[in-house]
């Protein structure tokens, strides 16, 4: 069956709620509580509305929920009702109950029925069923909170509950098969159970339900004095021994007046911690021959209905909530049955005859399983969990209840069902603590050296602006390199085509070059022929001068000869002497010639090593034009490269820009980082210096 709505019971002040988890200790559907937030929440889904919680609960964090101001809000309008009142209302209101009734009547209900003759009905019921049926087992079931654990929890169960109404649903169904003149008359019911409203809910026969608890508290509040108003007794027949049946084993009593003897073959259970594990039990032992109790007189609150969530009276020594009731049940016993005579019992039982129909008081239940989510882990899944609660081996999972669970499968489940989390067990809280004690001595080491980390960092974001300042003078003097760069490639450029033009007069410099090579070669030659010709002059004139110095000779004997002859040889001693200057003069232009022609040699001969020295440096100055040629043309080309490769240097240039502007770019990302940084050092300085002030 698929999930059911239930109607809210119970409900949480967080106001007043301190995760104390005594709610989960005493609940017997502890997965109906979920621990997992900063509160504890109810799933009133699986909340099967006991009321321990709010019994338990040491700060008044949970208050129950019925419907005592809708109820007092339409009685004050008049609207027509019947009131229907459980047997506690002795306990709650003792010596004063039927004040209650007058106090009702006041604000105008018309008439008061007492549920206890419900419950005499109800023994009739099941008795009726036993013996007509003879089931293996028959679970009581006026507790509401137990019928709810069945169909949510143990719906294998259900078969087993007593198909026949409660105490209140048979009284009800009396009064509309009875009298039918409240037909149209809605029902109040006064009762000692929040979970009765769940009840009322599922069977549609119930308007109100107002528990004895919250009447008690609005009639304080209000300073309203019951003693005040008149005793209004009930309407219709009298209960006998069934008032006592808000009192532990007053089903028993009941029935041993019908079958003496009863309890033999009846298992008695009352409290959250008895009937519901026995009832885990017995869904277990269904499938076997075991031999169940007959009947099984069970009820949620230890001390009954006198002391149900309802009541407000958990508190109350059980002698005390009991002693009306036994007080009210023995008038009763000695006004209908004068001290138990069986004529007087045959009696009786023809009035309970008289209000008790076959199939009349009939029940049916509801199987809500369907609103039962909880998984069950397998071993690898509770492994799992135990681990995250650092529970790594047997000796570690001590069961010590103080999660509420009272065992830690159970909270294990609670965890991976996300119903609670690992801070709520005890044992993880002392696993970290002595963890965080071990961690004390790290947490100064830590803070020490946060400490560093933060002078540390304050140097980093010193060099770090330092380096802001160089990132700007590295990016302003990229840019000028790039303006320069572009000029030199520019120039560089131009230097290729000036380069490329001069290189045909380079060329024509080396051609020159071999041309004065040979010119000079052709120089020397000349020279050399010349020096040979003047040598040759120079004997000519040895020659000459030979001839002269002859002439001079024979021109002295010529004048010796002419003294000799006188006037004879007056005519050619002139001759002679003419003849002998002629021979000075010419052996003094062969003197002259001869030294002219000394300086022209010698001239020729510095001229000729010179030649020779010029046609050295001509050589070697033609080799050095080729060299120069080689090399220039080798620049050239290199020019030619540089030039070609230009257009890559400032596209390598124009990428530089843009890296320098991303390396800015990054940079002030890096300093929103590095601020980050050393704020969050400087938070984590402060969380260690707190965690070791806490220490």
């Amino acid at each position: 069956m698929g999930k059911v709505s239930l109607t809210p019971v119970v409900g949480i002040d967080e106001q007043k709620c301190n995760n104390c988890y005594s709610c989960i200790g005493s609940c017997p559907a502890k997965f109906c509580m979920d621990g997992s937030g900063e509160k504890l929440t109810i799933n009133n889904n699986l909340c099967i509305g006991c009321g321990n919680c709010i019994v338990v609960c040491p700060h008044n964090a949970r208050y129950l929920i019925d419907d005592t101001q809708r109820f007092i809000d339409d009685a004050k309008q008049r609207k027509k009702m019947v009131a229907v009142v459980a047997p506690a209302i002795a306990s709650v209101f003792p010596e004063k109950y039927l004040n209650i009734n007058g106090w009702l009547k006041s604000l105008g209900i018309e008439v008061f029925f007492d549920v206890s003759f419900g419950a005499e009905l109800t023994v009739v019921s099941y008795l009726d069923y036993i013996k007509n049926n003879k089931p293996r087992s028959v679970i009581a079931q006026p507790c509401p909170a137990i019928v709810s654990f069945i169909e949510i929890y143990h719906p294998e169960l259900i078969p087993y509950l007593a198909p026949a109404d409660s105490p209140m649903l048979h009284t009800v169904k009396m009064i509309r098969q009875y009298y039918p003149r409240y037909n149209d008359y809605k029902i109040a019911m006064i009762s000692p159970c929040i979970a009765k409203k769940r009840e009322f809910d599922e069977t549609k026969m119930v308007d109100y339900n107002i528990t004895m608890h919250a009447l008690k508290n609005y009639l304080k509040e209000r300073n309203i004095d019951l003693s005040s108003y008149p005793q209004v007794e009930y309407e219709g027949p009298l209960a006998e021994r069934a008032v006592g049946f808000s009192t532990p084993g007053g089903l028993l009593d009941t029935a041993e007046r019908f079958i003496p003897g009863i309890r033999r073959n009846t298992y008695k259970s009352e409290g959250v911690h008895n009937i519901y594990p026995y009832l885990d039990e017995m869904s277990q032992l269904l499938d076997t021959d075991v031999e169940l109790p007959l009947l099984i007189d069970c009820l949620n609150c230890e001390k009954g209905c006198n002391g149900g969530p309802g009541t407000g009276n958990s508190g109350v020594p059980t002698a005390i909530l009991e002693n009306p009731i036994r007080k009210r049940m023995h008038q009763l016993e000695g006004k209908l049955t004068r001290k138990t005579s069986s004529s007087a019992y045959k009696k009786y039982h023809k009035t309970l005859d008289k209000y008790w129909k076959k199939n009349l008081y009939n029940r049916s239940y509801v199987d809500l399983s369907g609103n039962n989510f909880i998984k069950t882990p397998n071993e690898a899944e509770l492994d799992e969990v135990y681990r995250s609660l650092k529970k790594f081996s047997k000796e570690d999972r001590y069961d010590c209840t103080a999660c509420g669970y009272g065992n830690c499968k159970t909270m294990a489940t609670a965890i991976f069902n996300k119903l609670n989390k690992q801070e709520n067990c005890s044992y993880y809280i002392l696993a970290r603590l002595h963890e965080e004690m071990k961690v004390e001595k790290l947490v100064q080491l830590l803070t020490e050296n946060i400490n560093s980390a933060n002078e540390l960092i304050y140097g980093i974001n010193t060099i770090v602006h330092d380096l802001s300042k160089s990132i700007d003078t590295q990016s302003s003097a990229v840019e000028e390199s790039s303006r320069k760069t572009e000029i030199m490639v520019n120039s560089l450029k131009d230097t290729s085509s000036m380069s490329r033009s001069k290189q045909e007069a380079i060329i024509e410099l080396i051609k020159n070059a071999e041309l004065g090579k040979k010119s000079m070669r052709e120089t020397i030659q000349s020279v050399q022929g010349i020096s040979q010709s003047v040598d040759g002059i120079a004997s000519a004139i040895k020659i000459i001068s030979a001839i002269a110095a002859n002439t001079n000779l024979l021109s002295m004997n010529a004048a010796i000869e002419a003294a000799h002859a006188g006037d004879a040889g007056m005519g050619f001693a002139v001759v002679a002497n003419e003849i002998r200057r002629l021979s000075e003069s010419t052996r003094e232009n062969s003197r002259n010639i001869s030294q002219t022609l000394k300086n022209i040699i010698d001239g020729i001969a510095v001229t000729s090593k010179q030649s020779s020295d010029t046609d050295a440096r001509i050589t070697e100055m033609s080799e050095e034009i080729n060299d120069f040629a080689e090399t220039m043309t080798s620049l050239i080309n290199t020019f030619n490269e540089l030039s070609t490769e230009s257009s890559e240097i400032t596209i390598a240039l124009d990428s530089l820009k843009v890296q320098s502007n991303e390396v800015k770019s990054v940079y002030a990302k890096m300093l929103s980082m590095t601020e980050k940084l050393s704020n969050s050092i400087k938070e984590l300085s402060d969380i260690a210096q707190k965690k070791k002030t806490d220490h």
